[in-house]
């Protein structure tokens, strides 16, 4: 870790603390409740964004991995995942979005804030992955998500989260 970056990722949290292989069906079950819950209410609001967060978090863990292991070589990315900065209430300055022209993206980013009821901070803490480095990937995964949304002006229902994953998760491997 010399370079402040983390080693490989390690098993997931209900591996590691449950003793649970990844055999067992337990893994699977901790997906399922959440997985019904967002397939029957697929809007991604308040408690929904937790069913959608957790589903993500005990059935991605090999995307987390290729992700983190496709996109840390990549200079800006390293700086990021050394400085971890957030998309936070208390790193945007909402006034002044606000007064930004339409089409930008800080003003359409407000927008899709504002039109969904949520905030940066309104995301769930990731809480089923272990490895620190892991930990900040997924959350920085979160916050960019909401850019995305706006930038490419997609809802949040079934068909938006799917196209919004996608072309996230595209960007990240190129």
């Amino acid at each position: 870790m010399s370079d402040g970056v983390c080693s490989p990722p390690q098993p997931c949290v209900w591996q590691q603390h449950s003793g649970l292989d990844s055999a067992d069906s337990h893994p699977a079950l901790l997906a399922v409740g959440p997985g019904v819950a967002a397939l029957q209410d697929p809007y991604r609001h308040g408690e929904k964004d937790t069913w959608w967060s957790v589903l993500g978090e005990t059935t991605g863990h090999l995307a987390l991995i290729t992700l983190w292991d496709r996109t840390r070589g990549d200079p800006e990315v390293h700086t990021i995942l050394i400085e971890r900065p957030r998309i936070r209430l208390s790193t945007l300055d909402l006034s002044k979005m606000a007064f930004l022209p339409d089409g930008s993206s800080g003003r359409e980013y407000l927008r899709f804030l504002e039109d969904n009821t949520v905030t940066p901070d309104s995301r769930a803490d990731v809480k089923f992955v272990d490895n620190e480095e892991l930990v900040y990937v997924m959350q920085r995964y979160r916050e960019v998500h909401d850019l995305l949304h706006s930038l490419l002006g997609l809802p949040t229902n079934m068909l938006g989260e799917s196209a919004t994953i996608e072309v996230g998760f595209i960007d990240y491997i190129q």
